[in-house]
C-alpha cells in the first residue's frame, strides 16, 4: 500500500477493510481492586472470558471481510523494525508516564518480544532485580498495594481511543488521564513502525507541556460523518480547546473539503464518557443514539467550528436537527427502544455503541435486547446472534448468510467486555474504509 492507501476512513459506514482491535489478557490479570478507580474499571474482569467474548467479535469482523490487526503484533513487528534510538524514545517515555525513568536501561536490555509484552502486561519489581532503590519505589511500597514497576495498561483493549483516523491520515489522540497515557505512544509508534511505509499522521507534534486542557482528546469522541463535516463531542474525556486546536492546526487547513466540525457539548460525566456512547451512525440517514440527549437535546448543546471564524452555539438546535440539515432524511433509532428507563439501562451497557461493519451491517452486545427489537421491528434489521456455545462451523454458516441481508444486527455475548464499559465501536479502530462514490457527491 502506497501512503494514500493506508489509512482511508471518509465515512462511519463505508464497508470495514482493516480494523485494528487488541485481544484483553494479562494486563486485565494485573488489575486488582485497588486500581479500579486509578485505571477507570467499575469491576474486575474474568479475563480468560474476556478474551473468548472479543475472539467473537474479531470472528465476525473478519467473516465479514475485513482485515483485522492486533495492536501487540503490529508493536512486536515495530520494536524490532525501528531503530535503536526509536525504541529508546519510546522506552523513555513510557517509563516517564509511569513515574520511573530509572527503569528504562533495564527494559532497553531486554529482547524486543519480551519488551512488547512488558510495554502491554507491565512489569513487576520481582523482575527487574537490578532496579535502583529510589524514594518513588519506597513510597510505593508503604503505600500502595501492588508491586509493578511499569503498570499495566487494561484500557488498550478499546483501540478507538489512542489514535483516531481521520480522511488519510491518523490524528494522535491526547489521552485525558494518566492511566491510558501510555496508549497513544504505543499505537503511534506501532503504525510507524510496523511496516516499511509509514501510516501517515495528523496533529503529532509533542505538547505534553502545554496544559492539560490543551491535549485532551480521544477517538470516541470523534465521528467522521462525511468529508463535509465531523462530529466530535467535547466530554469528560475531549476538551474544547483540544478540539479547536484540533479542528484550526490540523483539520482545515489540511483538507479544503472539510466545511464544518460541529462540536457536541455534553455533560462530564463517566456515563457517558464519549460521543459514541451516545451516538453511532449504522447505515446512510440511520444513526443509533440515546434519544433524551440527541433527539430532545436534554443536558446537551451544540456548536460548530468553521475555518477563519469564531466558534458558534446553535441555540435551540439538537444533534438530530444538525444531522437532518446536512444530510436530508435522518432517523434516529433510540438506544433502549421508546421506554425511558430503558434508554437509561441499555445507554449504560453500550446499546448506542455499534460499530457499522458495512452499511447496516452492525455489531452490538446481545444484552441490548430492547435495542434490538427497536432495530430489528421498526427498521428492518435481522437479528444474528452468535454465541460462545455454538457451533463454530454452525457460526460460520449463519455468518455467511447474514452476508447477503440488507441489514443485519450481529449480537454476541459481552457479559465480561461489557463491564468494562465499551462496546463494539470503542473497540475497534478502523484503518480503511470502502468509499461510496454517490455518498460522497452528495
Amino acid at each position: 500500500m502506497n501512503d494514500v492507501e493506508r489509512v482511508r476512513v471518509f465515512s462511519e459506514v463505508g464497508r470495514l477493510q482493516r480494523v485494528v482491535v487488541h485481544r484483553p489478557g494479562p494486563e486485565i490479570v494485573h488489575m486488582t481492586q485497588y486500581e479500579l478507580e486509578r485505571v477507570l474499571f467499575d469491576d474486575i474482569l474474568a479475563a480468560d472470558l474476556a478474551g473468548l467474548e472479543h475472539d467473537l467479535m474479531r470472528e465476525i469482523l473478519e467473516r465479514e471481510g475485513a482485515v483485522v490487526h492486533e495492536i501487540t503484533d503490529l508493536l512486536r513487528d515495530a520494536l524490532v523494525r525501528a531503530p535503536e534510538e526509536a525504541v529508546a524514545d519510546l522506552v523513555d517515555r513510557v517509563c516517564d508516564r509511569a513515574t520511573h525513568r530509572r527503569i528504562a536501561p533495564m527494559l532497553m536490555d531486554m529482547e524486543r518480544p519480551e519488551l512488547g509484552r512488558a510495554l502491554v502486561h507491565g512489569l513487576f519489581w520481582s523482575e527487574l532485580p537490578k532496579a535502583p532503590m529510589t524514594l518513588a519505589r519506597i513510597r510505593q511500597q508503604l503505600t500502595a498495594h501492588d508491586d509493578m514497576a511499569l503498570p499495566p495498561v487494561p484500557n488498550l483493549m478499546f483501540t478507538r481511543d489512542p489514535c483516531i483516523p481521520i480522511f488519510d491520515r491518523v490524528a494522535v489522540g491526547r489521552m485525558a488521564t494518566d492511566a491510558r497515557a501510555r496508549e497513544s505512544l504505543l499505537v503511534r509508534f506501532a503504525l510507524t513502525w510496523a511496516n516499511e511505509t509509514p501510516t501517515p499522521f495528523l496533529f503529532e507534534t509533542a505538547d505534553w507541556d502545554r496544559h492539560r486542557a490543551f491535549r485532551a482528546i480521544e477517538g470516541g469522541d470523534v465521528l467522521v460523518v462525511s468529508e463535509r463535516f465531523l462530529l466530535i463531542g467535547c466530554s469528560e474525556r475531549t476538551t474544547p480547546q483540544t478540539i479547536e486546536r484540533l479542528a484550526h492546526e490540523a483539520l482545515f487547513p489540511r483538507y479544503p473539503h472539510l466545511e464544518r466540525v460541529y462540536v457536541v457539548l455534553m455533560p462530564a460525566q463517566r456515563s457517558v464518557m464519549h460521543l459514541d456512547t451516545v451516538l453511532t451512525q449504522i447505515d446512510h440517514g440511520l444513526f443509533l443514539g440515546h434519544a433524551p440527549m440527541i433527539e430532545r437535546g436534554e443536558e446537551v448543546a451544540v456548536a460548530v467550528l468553521r475555518r477563519d471564524s469564531e466558534p458558534r452555539l446553535l441555540e435551540g438546535r439538537t444533534v438530530l436537527d444538525v444531522l437532518r440539515d446536512e444530510l436530508g432524511t435522518v432517523q434516529l433509532v433510540p438506544c433502549g427502544g421508546t421506554d425511558p428507563l430503558f434508554q437509561r439501562r441499555e445507554q449504560w451497557t453500550d446499546g448506542a455503541n455499534a460499530v457499522c461493519i458495512a452499511p447496516g451491517h452492525i455489531l452490538l452486545y446481545s444484552r441490548n435486547s430492547r435495542t434490538i427489537a427497536a432495530l430489528c421491528e421498526d427498521h428492518g434489521f435481522e437479528q444474528v446472534r452468535l454465541s460462545l456455545q455454538s457451533d463454530p462451523k454452525e457460526r460460520a454458516e449463519r455468518l455467511s448468510r447474514a452476508r447477503g441481508q440488507a441489514r443485519v444486527v450481529y449480537t454476541f455475548d459481552g457479559s465480561e467486555l461489557s463491564r468494562a464499559r465499551g462496546g463494539a465501536r470503542c473497540m475497534t479502530m478502523p484503518l480503511q474504509r470502502e468509499r461510496d462514490a454517490a455518498r460522497d457527491a452528495h
